[in-house]
């Protein structure tokens, strides 16, 4: 959503994948989760650049923007409603 903006909203978005990717690197790279966990994973895959991480969170966002399907989370449709009948 924040990419929609022009300039403003591509620096947020930017800053929000930046973020984002802190944390998964950590983990994956760091503290050894892809190896430990994913060993049947080649290297080039235990072993992710942290600048590729954030490459691969803004591709996964314009990729999302392209996809056919979305995910409403309006309730406006399933609201009942109580009616007296007198």
């Amino acid at each position: 959503m924040l990419n929609n903006i022009p300039i403003l909203g591509w620096i947020l978005d930017v800053i929000f994948k930046v973020s984002l990717a802190i944390p998964f690197w950590l983990c994956w790279t760091v503290w050894d989760i892809g190896e430990k966990y994913f060993y049947f994973l080649p290297e080039v895959y235990t072993n992710i650049p942290f600048w590729s991480i954030v490459g691969i969170f803004i591709c996964l966002g314009i990729l999302k923007g392209f996809s056919p399907f979305s995910i409403s989370s309006s309730s406006t449709g399933n609201k009942t409603e109580n009616k007296d009948n007198n």
